[in-house]
């Protein structure tokens, strides 16, 4: 991965500042234009299918409403290039490699902690396509509707094509980390937050040359527009998080960065032991009803039959009594006449 020369090792404690009280920081050049070109042409050739990665997925961007988006599906399915996301990028070859870059070690340490192994919750590409994008409301990264055991405190994000307000950059509003999530659910905020919070005068729009990179505090409110220029707007961020964060959907850790994942909490252990005795304790219930539902289908062809069987023998003994009583109607007969 090739960094500009004088790229940022070290951010200056005045930068740290500045970070604490905006929740946002102009990180500067990190890539170089090679780089960048290569990042732009891979990140298409993974939405078209091109380039193969099981670990990768696409969110189409149609224009519409924020909350109206198709669900992501595997890259390459249905190839385009109005993409609004790609994500899975931890598992690309090339796109991990910036989540090794010295400035987001640097960074983690400084909000989590050197103690703490470094992990990702995702890494994507998001891109605003060629006179199209969806408009992204005000919101913050957290909450609730992640299903994390703990908050995310920070997002790398750098621009692979320059961010501009012509095409839908993102706009904050500086210090408003500092009120906290505004919901315990998190992700779009209401209309009386953005009231209240998200004044005109407030509003600074990231406009960020390509190559150049940003950290954001994910509860920074923000938001993006529509890409009014002929070109796509293209950019990779990653949130960062603590290897001992939980994904509660799924009791497991997320994919480290640089270091080793952590030891499974004994709880965890007692509950997919529980998990697995319950999944068989179910599929042998199941095989059970199965069983059950088979034999009552057999008992209910015999019963069937039997049904019949019997049937057919009253059809039988009707004509007996029938025969007998014509026999004994013409003995009576022949009596009558001697």
């Amino acid at each position: 991965m090739d960094i500009v020369e004088g790229a940022p090792s070290v951010i200056s404690a005045t930068e740290w500042d500045s970070f604490a009280e905006q929740g946002y920081l102009q990180l500067g050049p990190l890539l170089s234009e090679e780089t960048v070109e290569r990042l732009k042409e891979r990140a298409d050739a993974l939405a078209l299918g091109t380039i193969s990665n099981e670990g990768v997925v696409v969110q189409h961007d149609t224009g519409g409403i924020y909350e109206e988006l198709p669900s992501a599906e595997a890259a390459g399915l249905h190839p385009t290039l109005k993409y609004r996301k790609i994500n899975g990028l931890e598992a690309d070859d090339e796109f991990s490699k910036l989540l090794r870059l010295p400035v987001c070690r640097e960074i983690f340490d400084h909000l989590y902690g050197p103690h703490a192994t470094m992990a990702t919750f995702r890494a994507m590409i998001m891109n605003k396509p060629a006179e199209l994008g969806t408009f992204l409301p005000w919101h913050q990264d957290g909450g609730t509707v992640w299903q994390l055991d703990r908050d995310p405190l920070m997002t790398f994000w750098v621009a692979l094509d320059d961010a501009t307000i012509a095409n839908g950059c993102m706009e904050v509003i500086p210090g408003s980390h500092n009120l906290g999530l505004l919901s315990t659910f998190g992700s779009v905020v209401q209309e009386d937050d953005v009231d209240r919070h998200c004044a005109k005068e407030l509003r600074v729009p990231l406009e960020v040359p390509a190559g150049h990179g940003v950290l954001l505090h994910n509860w920074i409110l923000h938001r993006s527009g529509i890409n009014t220029t002929p070109m796509p707007r293209r950019a990779f961020t990653a949130c960062f998080l603590d290897a001992r964060t939980l994904n509660l959907q799924t009791g497991k850790f997320f994919p480290t960065i640089d270091g080793p994942q952590p030891e499974t909490p004994k709880f965890l252990e007692v509950m997919h032991e529980t998990e697995v005795h319950l999944r068989a304790s179910l599929l042998e219930a199941e095989n059970y009803v199965q069983h059950l539902q088979a034999s009552f289908a057999e008992a209910e062809t015999y019963a069937l039959d039997l049904e019949r069987a019997l049937a057919q023998r009253d059809v039988e003994l009707e004509e007996l009594r029938a025969q007998l009583n014509n026999k004994e109607d013409r003995s009576l007969f022949r009596k009558r006449r001697a």
